[in-house]
């Protein structure tokens, strides 16, 4: 199969709603859901937040993310890289999109990669992105938070691929260290949820920090899953960026991940 590369990037951002879940009415459908996060996740109850479902189509970021990179010249499937389960339980987030934007082609939702959303669903777009490319939509607006977490923002990072030579070509990806990979990159990108090397690289390219011939290594370390994702920088200048990308943490350049 040829290979896969990314021809464009594009990043939105909104300032989250976010409420306790004991402040919620008991027989609400989310409070029942956020009782079972509690449960399972071992965040006592009294320190879940949990994200306002209620937000309208100007406040979906991941709609906002795909306006910004705008419509495929052709159809195309678009994947939806969920972190853990559905933010509303009445909307399909997916159809929503999909519905809003009146896209062209196929959809497919990716759900409980949690912070490797943005890494290791690499594996699966290897083989299932076709002849006429992809767009994916990887996002970090988490339903239920534990109020320790940083929750200053929402965001998601929507990526178009091709198949064949592009700006940058994909090399390989993986769960856990890369290994020796980082002995050959020139830029190391680390983050702890599946967006932040994107917005790492995004930053990276905009500032001209980023020229070709040098390889990327996108890695995520979260609190209980790592993955890691390569890039050759083929044709910088022929990277597209959409959307304005907000203060991110500097690329850790030359942190060893092992």
């Amino acid at each position: 199969m040829p290979e896969l590369s990314v021809d464009a990037i594009g990043v939105a951002f909104v300032p989250p709603d976010y409420q306790r879940a004991q402040a919620l009415d008991p027989g609400a459908e989310f409070a029942m859901q956020a009782g079972g996060v509690a449960h399972f996740s071992g965040v006592p109850m009294e320190r879940l937040l949990v994200l306002r479902s209620e937000l309208d189509g100007e406040s979906d970021v991941s709609s906002l993310a795909l306006a910004c990179l705008g419509p495929p010249a052709e159809p195309q499937p678009l994947f939806l890289v969920r972190s853990g389960p559905e933010r509303d339980p009445y909307v399909v987030e997916l159809a929503r999109i999909v519905h809003g934007a009146a896209w062209a082609g196929e959809d497919v939702g990716i759900t409980h990669l949690d912070e490797l959303g943005g890494t290791l669903v690499f594996d699966l777009l290897d083989w299932a992105v076709p002849a006429a490319g992809a767009t994916v939509l990887v996002c970090d607006d988490p339903a239920y938070v534990d109020e320790s977490q940083d929750t200053s923002r929402i965001g998601a990072v929507a990526i178009r691929l091709r198949r064949g030579p592009g700006p940058l070509r994909v090399l390989g990806c993986g769960e856990g260290s890369p290994g020796a990979v980082p002995d050959w990159s020139d830029h190391l990108f680390v983050g702890s949820r599946p967006c932040d090397s994107w917005l790492a690289l995004h930053a990276a390219v905009a500032d001209g920090r980023v020229t070709d011939g040098q390889q990327l290594l996108l890695y995520t370390k979260g609190p209980t899953r790592a993955g890691w994702l390569s890039l050759a920088a083929v044709d910088v200048a022929g990277l597209r960026l959409a959307g304005r990308n907000p203060t991110v943490p500097k690329p850790m350049v030359g942190e060893s991940p092992r």
